[in-house]
């Protein structure tokens, strides 16, 4: 099987985008191999669907991928926005999560920040302007969510007017994964040249700055641990806000994140999910494994980091979790439990994620440049 094809025409056949229907361009969060259903469409996910199609569309131009990224764009604005200004996170279609449904009016900040670069991205390409003023709509919102310290709420509650910053868990709480909002931010700043948007990505990054710890980033500040999945988001903003930017600063912070993740690397080639009292929890996630590999090469093409085994190491470790038989073969598999076993269920984002992970290995292997533009 050839990976890259197959996960493209996952992608564009397995029905992880809504063809028809209600939700008709959203993307699913999943597909749950054993109940045989998507439990749910998600705007996030639509979000980094836009963006993955489209970067798909700047390596060899196809007017479909075009096309389904204006239908996801599409259900975004029809709806999933809410009035407030910014997106709700999940329509289900199984059993919901009333901290997540569309019927909780839950605006997540991370979720709103990861749609903003698709809809701008779009805008790009299409040069319609529908789709720069959602993307206004929705920058505005992220902004109205930035605290004095540059670190942004959680969640806003439209419901009871309450901003949310809790300790429950890393992504209910303000974080330096919030600076991955840097992508969306400083595309929308280049698209409107309001500097605005240019100084809340100033803030967060600095403030996101405070929060490493010898390479690591705190991520789950009641405990001091490190998820590494925001950890990558938080090296993923820095990287792009300082390349973009020229903040020496943030770009030497993603290197020693990146340094730290590898430095982390099992024998077996992939990364721990979470380090907490001097300890790593082993089991993996194959967004994670995407994450650092996207990373690592970047920042090893860039000459910033040396280029060693542990990348191939990564690529090898991936391509395990990616299902090669059908249905639903191309897709990748979430990845495993704290037991060993494997989540079964082919999820949307890691497969985006790895998607690109594995095009910037062949470039890689193959001398070509790479660059952040459209980076998932």
């Amino acid at each position: 099987m050839d990976e890259i094809p197959s996960g493209i025409q996952w992608l564009l056949e397995s029905g992880i985008q809504n063809a028809s229907g209600e939700h008709s361009g959203g993307f699913n969060g999943w597909y749950d191999l054993d109940k045989k259903t998507y439990p749910f469409v998600y705007s996030e996910i639509t979000g980094y669907g836009i963006t993955t199609l489209l970067f798909l569309n700047s390596l060899k131009q196809n007017p479909l991928f075009v096309k389904r990224a204006e239908t996801a764009a599409g259900w975004i604005t029809s709806k999933a926005f809410h009035p407030f200004g910014g997106a709700r996170a999940r329509a289900y279609n199984t059993e919901p999560d009333h901290m997540y449904s569309f019927e909780s009016n839950m605006l997540l900040i991370f979720d709103n920040g990861m749609i903003l670069p698709g809809l701008v991205g779009l805008y790009n390409a299409t040069k319609n302007r529908r789709y720069l003023e959602a993307a206004v709509r929705i920058g505005n919102f992220l902004i109205s969510m930035q605290k004095p310290d540059g670190f942004f709420y959680a969640a806003y509650d439209a419901t009871n007017d309450k901003r949310i910053d809790s300790q429950e868990k890393w992504s209910s709480q303000s974080g330096s994964y919030h600076a991955k909002l840097s992508i969306g931010l400083l595309d929308l700043y280049n698209a409107t040249k309001d500097d605005k948007y240019r100084e809340s990505v100033l803030k967060i990054c600095k403030a996101s700055l405070d929060l490493q710890k010898n390479g690591r980033f705190i991520t789950q500040r009641s405990e001091e641990s490190t998820h590494m999945h925001p950890h990558c988001y938080s090296a993923e903003g820095l990287l792009y806000a300082g390349t973009v930017l020229g903040e020496d600063s943030f770009i030497l912070s993603a290197k020693n994140a990146v340094e730290w993740a590898l430095g982390t690397q099992t024998a077996e080639g992939g990364v721990p999910c979470k380090f907490v009292d001097g300890k790593f929890i082993v089991h993996e996630r194959s967004d994670t494994l995407a994450q650092v590999l996207r990373l690592a090469i970047y920042m090893a093409d860039a000459g910033l980091i040396s280029h060693d085994e542990r990348i191939e190491k990564l690529e090898n470790r991936l391509l395990q979790f990616q299902k090669t038989s059908m249905p639903h073969a191309g897709g990748f598999f979430y990845g495993t439990e704290l037991d060993g076993t494997r989540r079964n269920h082919i999820n949307s984002w890691c497969s985006m994620f790895a998607l690109q992970a594995l095009t910037y290995y062949n470039h890689f292997k193959n001398r070509s440049k790479i660059g952040l533009n459209l980076f998932i």
